[in-house]
């Protein structure tokens, strides 16, 4: 099962939305994000959060319409975000979440989204922040990259170390490298004809599909 979350960041536009949105998709609005849903007229399962910037007229709307409803005290241990994460794992039961609004102008929130990948691969939970610019999910294992047109294709580790880190099948090559956390030895590489796979003995990565 998986879950679309929509949370309050920068605002996707409805056609890459709604080319995500499956009928079986579980949605949870985040705060914010709420406002893009009614905007769209997408009905979510559930809509949690602080509600400090939610329109008031949006809880009203879902409220309306039967949608399930959590309010969370401003001061808690968790970001709203977090906590969407938290109920799609532990109510809904998902093995999958994209996350929409995860990234924009507040850079504390969007680190803190990515950070989310380390607990979604710890939970076995398959998880991408997906905007107009980027697709971005972590691995924790050799993986092959499937070619998609038009983007650029960047490595980052997202642990302390990512051991003998190879790329293999991209316009630059990468062979046993020892890459540091964020450290940025393997951005903007470009796919040629086909994919391009990673190796590497341990660690995590961050991988980046992004567009101009």
């Amino acid at each position: 099962m998986r879950a679309i979350i929509v949370t309050g960041g920068k605002e996707p536009s409805y056609e890459l939305l709604n080319s995500y949105i499956k009928e079986s998709d579980i949605i949870i609005g985040v705060d914010k994000g709420c406002n893009i849903l009614k905007k769209y007229e997408i009905i979510p399962n559930m809509i949690l959060g602080d509600f400090d910037s939610i329109d008031k007229a949006a809880i009203q709307y879902f409220k309306n319409r039967n949608v399930l409803i959590e309010k969370f005290n401003p001061e808690k241990d968790y970001t709203d975000t977090h906590l969407a994460y938290n109920k799609a794992k532990d109510i809904f039961n998902v093995d999958e979440m994209i996350m929409f609004g995860a990234t924009g102008t507040r850079l504390d929130h969007t680190l803190g989204n990515i950070g989310l990948m380390i607990n979604a691969l710890n939970d076995n939970i398959k998880l991408e922040i997906v905007d107009e610019n980027n697709k971005i999910f972590a691995v924790n294992k050799s993986t092959v990259i499937k070619r998609e047109e038009g983007k650029v294709i960047s490595f980052h580790a997202l642990s302390d170390e990512v051991k003998n880190f190879n790329i293999t099948g991209g316009k630059y090559k990468l062979k046993n490298y020892n890459m540091k956390t964020l450290e940025p030895r393997a951005i903007c590489n470009e796919f040629l004809e086909g994919d391009i796979e990673i190796s590497f003995d341990s660690g995590i990565v961050l991988v980046l599909y992004s567009k101009d």
